[in-house]
């Protein structure tokens, strides 16, 4: 399990630091800053995908995601305050 784990934190990282120097060189690129060569336009080019990765595994939009839903072990129980029933 703790390999398992490394490799899902080093994946995890790699992915945050590509995303990261995606969006450097895009705006390094888009205010002007950089004369882009090939490497750079590589960069430019991967952006759109790590963003779809991002959203469709990461993120709290993805598909089955259930972040925001009330845990299904504990009850919900009463209602408190002035409009309880």
């Amino acid at each position: 399990m703790g390999r398992k784990m490394f490799v899902a934190f080093v994946s995890w990282m790699m992915f945050a630091f590509a995303f990261l120097y995606s969006i450097i060189v895009t705006v390094a690129w888009w205010k002007g800053e950089l004369a882009a060569g090939p490497w750079e336009w590589l960069w430019i080019g991967l952006l759109p995908v790590w963003v779809f990765v991002y959203f469709r595994y990461y993120s709290i939009f993805r598909p089955g995601c259930r972040a925001c839903l009330p845990p299904e072990d504990k009850p919900t129980g009463q209602r408190l305050g002035p409009r309880a029933p």
